[in-house]
């Protein structure tokens, strides 16, 4: 399409509302004071897709596109940001979120340094988040190096892991969140689709995949962002990979997928396996089963649930489903949001340890269920991101849900 003078020009990054702005900062600084912290300092950690720097941008809008944003926050002050370079470019904006852009070449304890001794800190209480792990990054994400030139330089100074300070808040979206997450959700649809029109008998899997991030790029989403994509004969394919290949598709293969787009870092999964020709009898019923748990266990997505509550209605749904010839497996469920997000249930010493979790208004997560022949290796998987609400999930995604067919 040729763009007219007439048309409107995204000219800016995708920033919420300053309103937005003001309730998390608000709600930050209460939780530094609950917490005895002097200052708070969110890492540049730019791996899995940006999610390990989710902090930093739920604190200054800031990222996308390999941004990589370093986050220092002195208690009762205002944020500052330091990025690799091109900060003028982030700062010139109307709707930024804060001016104290700096550019900082990836010298993070340098920079760090730098901003303490403006504010004076010789002594007091450092929160750093990502010193301990979480649920995707066990080992954490804090820089060793940074960690010990800061007990140095400071030996009065106390350093504390803070990766609950801002995960928390991250944890229960506002409406304007739910919102934006229901923008990316509607161009997961939009990816899907393209995904339908371009898969063919004859096609690559990676002409496949550039007509997926091409309807998600065209449709306002950053880069990076998880796309899972594989194919193969439908009866042995189970999981996808993160890496396209250019193997020719062929009629009776499935292609599955989790497929991700984000509006302002904000991540909508869907999953939306995609049949050549005539699907299996077989894996086509239990796609159906999968897609009949979905709308099971749906409804129990509302305030006062657990997870582990959840999960008893998943495997009660696939027994119904099934008559006993159909398992589950994990994950059914976890957070969706800017990053790493609480609660989830990744495997069955997730569920021990969180089974209590409980689920609050306007929680946000990819609901997914996969079930299983109990007799073979077939499995089918759908799914598509979610908000609780008091009357149950919504779904946030609109396009036709389940196994799409291309005859």
């Amino acid at each position: 399409m040729t763009q007219t003078t007439t048309d409107t020009i995204a000219t800016a990054p995708h920033f919420l509302s300053l309103a937005e702005r003001d309730r998390r900062h608000a709600a930050m600084q209460a939780r530094m004071e609950a917490d005895g912290l002097d200052v708070l300092i969110l890492p540049a950690s730019a791996n899995r897709w940006e999610q390990s720097m989710a902090d930093s941008r739920y604190v200054t809008g800031i990222g996308g596109f390999g941004t990589e944003t370093l986050t220092i926050v002195p208690r009762g002050q205002a944020p500052t940001a330091y990025l690799f370079n091109r900060s003028g470019w982030w700062k010139s904006h109307a709707n930024r979120w804060i001016d104290d852009v700096r550019d900082g070449r990836n010298n993070w304890t340098k920079n760090i340094i730098e901003r303490l001794g403006e504010i004076g800190f010789t002594r007091g209480r450092i929160g750093l988040s990502g010193l301990a792990g979480g649920n995707r990054t066990p080992d954490g994400t804090a820089p060793y190096y940074t960690v010990e030139s800061l007990k140095a330089r400071y030996p009065q100074a106390e350093i504390v892991d803070a990766s609950a300070v801002i995960q928390d808040l991250r944890s229960i979206k506002s409406p304007e969140e739910v919102l934006t997450l229901e923008r990316s959700a509607a161009i997961t649809d939009e990816m899907v689709a393209a995904m339908v029109a371009a898969a063919r008998p004859g096609v690559t899997e990676r002409a496949v995949y550039a007509a997926i991030v091409h309807a998600m790029l065209l449709g306002g989403a950053d880069l990076p962002s998880l796309l899972i994509f594989a194919s193969g004969p439908g009866l042995e394919i189970g999981h996808g990979q993160f890496v396209p290949t250019d193997r020719v598709l062929q009629e009776g293969d499935l292609l599955v997928n989790e497929l991700e787009a984000r509006i302002a870092g904000y991540g909508a999964q869907t999953v939306a396996p995609v049949w050549l020709g005539r699907p299996d009898a077989r894996y086509a019923e239990v796609a159906q089963a999968a897609e009949a748990v979905f709308a099971t266990v749906l409804p129990h997505l509302r305030p006062g649930e657990t997870m582990r509550s959840v999960m008893d209605v998943y495997y009660a749904a696939i027994e119904h489903e099934g008559k006993g010839t159909m398992a589950g497996s994990f994950p059914l469920m976890h957070a969706r949001g800017l990053g790493d997000e609480v609660p989830a249930v990744i495997d069955a010493a997730d569920l021990e340890k969180n089974g209590g979790a409980t689920l609050v208004e306007n929680m946000v997560f990819v609901l997914k269920p996969r079930v299983r022949d109990a007799g073979g290796k077939i499995s089918a998987q759908v799914g598509d991101t979610v908000v609780v609400t008091p009357s149950g999930g919504r779904r946030l995604g609109r396009r036709p849900f389940g196994l799409s067919v291309v005859s």
